[in-house]
């Protein structure tokens, strides 16, 4: 399974590298509100963790708005997921990114356990970031995701 997984990974980056169109993002997430939407359950984290998470699009269109689809990966370090994802992007005054995006439904989790499994499981999420540098390569910003498990 080691085996299986390095070159899913190694077949990923030379897909990545060879296309021009194509974007990595590597960021860290923080959540603040844990639990349910339905009724009260739900509180506020009691302490702040960091969630990595890296995200490969291939993008196409316009210029100014790109659509595109690939994979993203969350870790915890001891078990991590990676689910399809699909993206909308637009670079507005070519500084500020707006982007949206909706994935999840077929979900492969490895680590401690590993396993693949097509659950409805949907991760909805919204993103504003601002290019840095002359040549526009890094970004800081700030976004918000979901995850959402409707009941069959």
């Amino acid at each position: 399974m080691k085996r299986l997984i390095l070159l899913f990974l190694l077949f990923s980056v030379v897909i990545g590298f060879a296309s021009a169109d194509s974007q990595w993002d590597i960021s860290v997430s923080i959540p603040y509100y844990l639990g349910a939407t339905t009724g009260d359950i739900g509180e506020v984290a009691d302490f702040a963790f960091l969630l990595p998470n890296v995200a490969w699009h291939y993008y196409f269109g316009p210029e100014w708005l790109h659509v595109g689809a690939g994979l993203k990966l969350w870790t915890l370090i001891l078990e991590s997921a990676i689910y399809p994802i699909v993206s909308v992007e637009s670079v507005l005054a070519d500084r500020f990114v707006l982007n949206a995006g909706f994935g999840g439904g077929a979900i492969f989790a490895f680590g401690l356990m590993t396993d693949f499994f097509f659950e409805p499981i949907f991760f909805p999420e919204a993103s504003f970031a601002v290019l840095l540098g002359k040549k526009r390569i890094f970004s800081l910003g700030t976004g918000v995701t979901f995850a959402l498990a409707p009941q069959a």
